[in-house]
């Protein structure tokens, strides 16, 4: 584009106020044709016409300051030669600091990170962009050019607009986007959760009272908590209890499994990620299940399984309550309570180089034993019943306990806890023939219809000398498997306890059976 030799349609002083030539050389801006969606510069009319534009150039700064806009008009060589008071109320940039300077040289220095000056200069055409100023404001900026008399761009005219408070709230809907679809993946309850959160508390033991007691105590603080039990002995109840109990109950309730989610996922799945962080992800983002329990409860099943590298990042949560997503530099605060849960002893864990020592007494603030089934026997008929009723209802089946029945239940020692006493009800009400729960319906009760098993004696130990590990191990397998067939005394309950396929035990008990070690008969109907 030619520069402009001669006067150029607008100057201004060191103040920023424009003045120009009223004679009839002075150009003024106009509105384009419909051929041009710019500012022209024409000629000055003559007479009344003339009069009115010297009117109106003496008062056009007062004009630009009533925009809501900032406006800033620079000319061909990028030297800002007016803004308007806006302007420096929207970037926080004194009006002094700019004029006379060229726009680019606030890029250079960080200022903005985008003018479009250069762009209007070298195209003639109106653009649009958004700035950030370097205190972190959003701008739309509208450029338009200005022409001279030849058709060449002499001025850049660009107004500004706010959109700070616009992009925040965008921000603030994206992230309540993530929180519901996080929410949605989260409340498909399992049986076990729906028992916890809808059945009034089941027990009538010593050890449950006094527990149910510390329950409530608790409840009402908001202390991190450490369930320690065996596994199936109901923490995921008692976590739920706490939080139904809590000043929390209204906010969510976010369970995860440690030891279920694999170890290359357990980081995105807890914090989250920041948009643009994997290829073929989210393009927003993803919340972690941490963020998701903000304002609730995070209750950490099996805590004692997650890795080394994730209970580093679990430690600064619980020291300083914020996280940080995967691919941010931004940390973000969460306002959420924990409770943990294991089977495991930590301090053992602690003493195997398993386990961080500090994150140990960081969760050792309000530490809950729960006892065993096999410890409380007086519980084991009230949860069999309620079980019976639960179930009974969703299985359209009722079902009674006869006496012997009862007596086998209250014998049996019960290694999976409560949640071995759940499937065998549910189980039962499934398979059961009759209206009774007899002796020979439970697993370890004597049955003439389940199949028998002939186990040759185990009692001897096993010899380690001059044989491989893979044939001591199949000896120990074959041992198990007898042990299995003997305790629950067909296939497909080994297969459904040991979590296998049933084809799998098939094949195993049927080598076993090869070679004199099992005898299976058929089943009589």
């Amino acid at each position: 584009m030619h520069k402009q030799e001669n006067n150029k349609a607008m100057s201004a002083d060191p103040a920023g106020n424009i003045s120009m030539a009223a004679d009839r050389g002075t150009r003024a801006a106009h509105p384009a044709g419909s051929d041009r969606t710019s500012f022209l510069v024409q000629p000055d009319g003559a007479g009344l016409l003339h009069d009115k534009k010297v009117v109106l150039l003496e008062y056009l700064e007062q004009i630009f300051n009533a925009f809501k806009e900032g406006i800033c008009i620079s000319d061909a060589d990028g030297i800002v030669v007016h803004l308007n008071e806006r302007h420096a109320e929207i970037t926080g940039i004194p009006r002094n600091e700019m004029l006379g300077h060229s726009v680019m040289e606030f890029v250079n220095r960080g200022t903005f990170d985008v003018v479009l000056n250069p762009e209007i200069m070298r195209t003639g055409q109106p653009a649009t962009s958004v700035q950030t100023v370097s205190g972190g404001r959003k701008l739309i900026l509208e450029a338009f050019p200005v022409f001279d008399r030849d058709g060449h761009v002499v001025l850049c005219m660009t107004f500004m607009r706010d959109i700070t408070m616009l992009s925040s709230m965008r921000e603030q809907l994206d992230a309540q986007k993530e929180l519901l679809t996080a929410f949605q993946q989260l409340t498909s309850f399992g049986d076990d959760q729906i028992i916890s959160l809808k059945l009034p508390k089941i027990f009538t033991s010593r050890a449950m009272v006094n527990l149910y007691g510390e329950v409530d105590r608790i409840a009402r603080t908001d202390a991190t908590v450490l369930l320690l039990g065996e596994t199936g002995v109901g923490k995921d109840v008692i976590a739920r209890r706490i939080h139904a109990a809590s000043p929390r109950s209204d906010k969510p309730f976010i369970k995860v499994d440690c030891g279920s989610i694999p170890e290359n996922l357990i980081e995105t799945e807890l914090f989250g990620y920041a948009a643009g962080t994997f290829s073929g992800a989210s393009r927003q983002g993803k919340v972690g299940l941490i963020e998701a329990a903000s304002g609730g409860t995070l209750f950490l099943d099996e805590i004692g399984e997650l890795p080394m590298s994730m209970q580093t990042r679990l430690l600064r949560v619980l020291q300083d309550f914020e996280i940080m997503r995967v691919g941010s530099t931004v940390p973000k605060p969460v306002n959420v309570r924990v409770i943990a849960a294991t089977n495991k002893n930590l301090e053992q864990a602690i003493a195997n180089g398993e386990f961080r020592s500090d994150l140990y007494y960081r969760l050792k603030v309000a530490v809950l034993a729960i006892p065993p089934l096999r410890e409380r026997k007086a519980d084991i008929l009230p949860l069999t019943r309620m079980f019976l009723n639960f179930y009974g209802r969703k299985y359209y089946r009722k079902l009674a306990l006869s006496g012997e029945a009862e007596q086998l239940l209250l014998k049996h020692k019960w290694p999976g806890n409560v949640r071995e006493l759940e499937n065998l009800v549910q189980g039962l009400l499934v398979t059961c023939k009759g209206s009774e729960i007899l002796p020979q319906d439970l697993p370890f009760g004597a049955s003439p219809h389940r199949e028998s098993v002939a186990a040759k004696p185990q009692a001897q130990e096993i010899s380690l000398e001059g044989r491989t590990y893979k044939e001591i191990m199949k000896e120990y397998e074959n041992k198990v498997l007898v042990a299995a067939m003997e305790r629950w005394g067909n296939i497909g309950d080994v297969a459904r306890h040991f979590q296998v396929d049933r084809s799998t035990i098939f094949r195993k008990v049927k080598d076993l059976e090869k070679q004199g070690l099992i005898k299976l008969k058929p089943q009589r109907g």
